[in-house]
């Protein structure tokens, strides 16, 4: 006999809990808490960060000099993206410098029950970085939105399974 369908008020509860959980994904970012970070995928997640549209000056078309487009390409490539499984995010994002500052805003979710345990969303998100000082960039504004799937684990909890960011623009100065 299969399981009745789960109410609306437990489908409202699944979609707030996986908004919450990338919602700590950005804080923790922002906080440079890696732990905390890695604890927002699963096991197995597939991290995908590699789109990067060509930098542009703030509030104009054009592009961003030489120097800072060689930069923000060099300080790209070392990764091979996909990032695969939890460890290898943590690995990767905790090596952010401590006097690189972020502030990432999610907003006008779409969150899409699949199953019981199964969803996709999509959060678009700004995010502002400040760079380390002596560096060719000094501030970057990205734009854009995630494009996730979750999946609810064994413990009930919603983790994140699948995370494309799509930058639609991105600033520097």
């Amino acid at each position: 006999m299969s399981q009745p369908a789960p109410s609306t008020a437990e489908q409202l509860l699944a979609i707030e809990q996986i908004k919450r959980i990338k919602y700590k994904y950005a804080y923790s970012a922002d906080h440079h808490n890696w732990d905390d970070f890695a604890s927002t995928f699963t096991p197995d997640a597939v991290f995908d960060e590699q789109d990067f549209p060509i930098p542009r000056k703030p509030g104009t078309n054009e592009p961003v000099p030489s120097a800072a487009a060689t930069y923000l390409e060099a300080h790209t490539a070392g990764t091979h993206w996909p990032v695969i499984g939890r460890d290898a995010i943590r690995a990767q994002v905790a090596t952010t410098r401590i006097d690189h500052t972020m502030v990432h805003h999610l907003f006008n979710p779409e969150v899409d029950l699949t199953s019981e345990t199964t969803a996709t969303a999509v959060f678009r998100f700004e995010s502002h970085h400040w760079l380390p000082t002596g560096e060719p960039v000094h501030y970057m504004h990205n734009f854009g939105s995630y494009h996730d799937t979750f999946v609810r684990l064994n413990d009930r909890n919603w983790y994140i399974k699948t995370l494309e960011l799509k930058r639609n623009r991105v600033e520097c100065s």
